[in-house]
């Protein structure tokens, strides 16, 4: 199983259908679980939202959008079992009351619900159900709070179904051998300062090391180095005339100069990152594909097995 987690805005779903991509084209069946997420990722590929429902969106390639509540409900039916006293639970003002105001209850299922399917076992063959499970988790700041869910509630719940499950849940994420914990961030400082803040939480108060950094919307060179001179010579010079009609040579330049700008911001964050996280770094390019669509998701997933 892989988490992937990092900051909002860094195309964390982008990264991750780009890694269930790779998988898939090595042959393996794929499951992308994303948790409550207001956008699918696989619209990328064309596919309409599966909902709470495992859905194959390409061949051997599934995804679902878990819903908390949902998950809770499911917990719930599967200890109950007897449907008309389901109902008479999750009719219940009282039930809805306690769901509210339990913390990290409703994320406790969530991530049972995500350790149900990585044990999934198919029929008689007993074989997996899928090769691997990737988790689109929560953001950063709540991403974290989300993993430590089972630490908290093994401590707090000692005996009974619930600290069992968290145990196991626990146990799952802490297990290098089945789950792979995976940092996303972009260029910038906001992402690079939050990733290496919650590798730190994750090592220290988890106990769960990540294993890589994917950096996503890396601004790679364009340009020569003579090429790039002489477009801040230009710049600088304030050059003026016409590339094309309708291109301003000052407009071509104005673009030349932020390209090079964030080339350099791309190398510099790069280089913070390797030298403060004792894991490696992958790149992945900025793409400025209109659509971005499923071209552009396996030239991603092509970047990603190449590193």
């Amino acid at each position: 199983m892989i988490v992937l987690s990092g900051k909002g805005g860094v195309g964390k779903s982008v990264i991750g259908m780009a890694l269930a991509l790779a998988a898939r084209k090595r042959g393996k069946r794929v499951l992308l679980v994303e948790v409550d997420a207001p956008l699918e990722a696989a619209r990328h590929l064309g596919a309409a939202p599966s909902g709470y429902h495992e859905t194959e969106v390409a061949p051997g390639l599934f995804t679902l959008n878990l819903d908390p509540a949902q998950a809770m409900d499911e917990y719930v039916r599967r200890v109950v079992r007897v449907e008309l006293l389901v109902r008479k639970v999750l009719d219940s003002p009282v039930y809805h009351r306690f769901l509210a105001f339990a913390p990290g209850l409703p994320e406790l299922m969530t991530l049972g619900k995500i350790m149900t399917l990585e044990e999934a076992r198919d029929g008689w063959s007993r074989r997996p159900r899928y090769d691997l499970v990737l988790v689109d988790a929560p953001a950063t700041g709540h991403g974290l709070a989300f993993l430590k869910v089972p630490l908290a509630a093994s401590r707090a719940v000692p005996v009974g179904p619930v600290g069992a499950n968290a145990r196991r849940i626990l146990a799952l994420l802490r297990d290098p051998k089945r789950t792979a914990l995976v940092l996303a961030a972009i260029p910038e400082e906001m992402a690079v300062v939050e990733a290496l803040e919650f590798h730190r939480l994750a090592t220290e108060e988890l106990d769960v090391r990540p294993v890589c950094l994917v950096l996503n919307a890396c601004h790679e060179r364009r340009f020569s180095e003579a090429q790039e001179a002489e477009v801040l010579r230009l710049a600088a010079s304030d050059a003026d005339g016409r590339l094309a009609r309708g291109v301003r040579l000052a407009g071509a330049l104005a673009a030349g100069r932020r390209q090079i700008r964030r080339r350099k911001l791309t190398r510099f964050y790069q280089a913070r990152l390797k030298k403060a996280l004792p894991l490696p770094v992958l790149s992945l390019p900025y793409l400025f594909d209109d659509p971005f669509d499923s071209t552009s998701l396996g030239r991603l997933a092509e970047r990603l097995e190449a590193q």
